[in-house]
């Protein structure tokens, strides 16, 4: 199938199961870290993976953005034909660049135990993918 002959609630869908490895993901974070008893896996590392991972989540959030706001317009400028088939890839690549820094974040969570800064940063790039979630079909 191609982008233009998928439905748009299957497109929606692909979207939404980003966000659900996402959850699923932070859940086996959380039950390894319950059964580690709340310490991470690798605590000593250096302090600056929390800066790296701020840097990371607000680089990626910004990057999310504007790559969205690019191939949106890209749509918008295409001939009426094609609009269906550059909508999907606009649609689904924000959500993926969100859901790699919120898995980065998880990871580092994970191995420091402390939800700061890992667990705060997955939890906004999660909510700004949340948003991103297309609810109707524009060519409807």
């Amino acid at each position: 199938m191609t982008p233009s002959t998928i439905p748009f609630a299957q497109q929606r869908l692909v979207c939404v199961m980003l966000l659900v490895g996402i959850v699923l993901y932070s859940i086996g974070a959380a039950v390894a870290l319950q059964v580690n008893d709340g310490k991470g896996f690798s605590p000593d590392l250096p302090a600056e993976i929390g800066l790296v991972c701020w840097a990371l989540g607000g680089g990626l959030l910004v990057a999310a953005f504007v790559v969205r706001a690019a191939l949106l317009r890209a749509v918008e400028n295409a001939p009426p034909a094609e609009r269906a088939a550059r909508r999907f890839p606009a649609l689904l690549a924000p959500i993926a660049i969100l859901e790699g820094g919120a898995l980065f974040g998880i990871t580092i969570w994970m191995l420091l135990g402390d939800p700061v800064p890992g667990l705060v940063v997955a939890c906004v790039l999660f909510a700004a993918a949340v948003f991103l979630i297309p609810l109707s079909d524009p060519d409807a």
